[in-house]
């Protein structure tokens, strides 16, 4: 039976869907029906409890649960859809939801953890620019003028300098502006919480060292989830679909979709496995491995705890490691820009005070 129509939801942001997912997981692992007990939990956000209530709803009027939860009033990520519809089709909905909680969490980690790493350097950085911009009014224009006093002509370094003085008004409030909203576009900062979790995973591909724990989060719920799909049965091709759909990469869901359309028409795994390239070497030896010895399930379930364990352990690498490294980059980049963009301009213009008397 069809639910109301929704109106236009906003994306929920990673802290409720965790919650929400945690909520409906407890409900299922004790068998309680979930248009009895969603919404009953004390303490739960004033946000999360609209969403709950509708969820109810919605349910006692004979929706499933994946109708309900794309009309709950919350726009949830479609990979999270899915993987609540592979759960279902392998009758093992607790266990898909046990990984989409810890999918959720460590992505949830990884993204405190650049945050918390970004803090200190940042701040160096902001120190760094303020004294740079105030160089640029304060001391270059004296400078200038006493190249003008003793008649010298300025070098290439302090004519850009100049321009920059003369321009900072422009491009001053323009910098720390377009940073400010490429954090937010990359999800570094808190006002991007309501960013849909799969935009925010492919954008931080994009970055340094944070794109291996992106791939191996990804891959570690991707091998899980397969791997429970096939344990119940479900066929390979299908599976294939709904761990790709899962995964919140697009790319990966469109070449499992092309490895289960070789599949139907005939093509042996291992042949098919040839046209991915998001998917690691490993996991596709893997994957073809598994179903030539008929242990599939078994392999994906320790492939996925694997990734999962590499994840964690490259996050809680780049925690200690990051902070460190950008602080001695970027402090040694402002160190060295202020020797060449203040010292040798400094330089150069004693070596004219000794050359002219001034006048």
């Amino acid at each position: 039976m069809p639910g109301l129509e929704s109106p236009k939801a906003a994306p929920i942001s990673l802290e409720d869907l965790i919650a929400l997912n945690e909520e409906i997981a407890a409900l299922v692992r004790v068998g309680i029906p979930l248009e009895v007990g969603l919404g009953d939990a004390r303490g739960t956000p004033k946000n999360l409890l609209a969403i709950t209530n509708r969820l109810r709803v919605e349910m006692e009027r004979g929706c499933s649960l994946p109708e309900a939860l794309r009309t709950c009033g919350a726009e949830l990520p479609p990979s999270y859809l899915a993987m609540v519809e592979a759960g279902l089709k392998s009758n093992r909905l607790s266990d898909a939801l046990v990984s989409a909680a810890a999918f959720g969490r460590s992505l949830l980690e990884m993204q405190q953890s650049v945050r918390s790493a970004l803090i200190y350097p940042i701040l160096v950085l902001c120190v760094a620019y303020g004294f740079f911009i105030l160089l640029l009014g304060d001391l270059v224009p004296r400078m200038i003028h006493i190249l003008a006093q003793t008649r010298a002509t300025p070098d290439i370094l302090v004519r850009g300098l100049q321009f920059l003085s003369q321009t900072v008004a422009y491009w001053g409030p323009t910098v720390p502006a377009c940073a400010l909203l490429a954090a937010i576009w990359m999800g570094l900062v808190p006002l991007a919480a309501q960013q849909r979790p799969a935009v925010m995973l492919g954008r931080l591909r994009y970055l340094p060292w944070i794109g291996r724990m992106v791939s191996d989060v990804q891959s570690a719920s991707f091998c899980h989830l397969l791997g429970l799909l096939v344990d119940r049965e479900v066929p390979l091709p299908e599976a294939l679909e709904l761990a790709g759909s899962a995964s919140t990469d697009q790319t990966l869901a469109r070449e499992c979709r092309q490895i289960a359309k070789d599949l139907r028409q005939g093509l042996p795994l291992n042949q098919a496995l040839k046209s991915s390239r998001r998917l690691p070497a490993f996991t596709r030896w893997m994957l073809a491995a598994g179903q030539t010895q008929g242990a599939l399930p078994s392999v994906m379930a320790t492939l996925g705890d694997v990734y999962r364990l590499r994840a964690g352990s490259r996050i809680e690498l780049f925690r200690m490691t990051a902070p460190l490294i950008l602080t001695v980059v970027l402090g040694g980049g402002a160190v060295t820009a202020y020797a060449l963009l203040l010292f040798v301009p400094m330089r150069n213009l004693l070596l004219e005070l000794t050359k002219s008397p001034l006048n």
